[in-house]
């Protein structure tokens, strides 16, 4: 294809065949965000075990995690599984403006 001064060095047919290409990608799950790694076994269990560890006290918990416990202790977790989950969800922590706010 011949090219006009100041116009594409690519064609049509390129553009239709890239966007061909982009319209074959599979879907990607999205993935939590949160403290936690990726909400794995060991992550679960490390966490379960500093509840248990504390016996469930929040302030220690958090003094231990070097976290503010403002949202724990607001929204205080049932057991050691639904806090664990929670703080790797990133439901029972703050990001680091807000924590410095608060």
């Amino acid at each position: 294809m011949a090219q006009a001064k100041g116009g594409p060095a690519f064609s049509l047919g390129d553009l239709q065949a890239g966007a061909k290409g982009l319209q074959q990608v599979d879907d990607v799950p999205k993935k939590a965000e949160g403290k936690g790694d990726d909400g794995s076994d060991a992550a679960l269990g490390a966490l379960i075990d500093l509840w248990n560890k504390y016996g469930g006290d929040i302030e220690s918990i958090y003094a231990e995690l070097n976290e503010n416990p403002g949202k724990a202790i607001k929204y205080p977790p049932s057991d050691a599984q639904d806090f664990a989950q929670k703080y790797l969800d990133g439901k029972l922590t703050y990001d680091g403006d807000r924590a410095q706010a608060k």
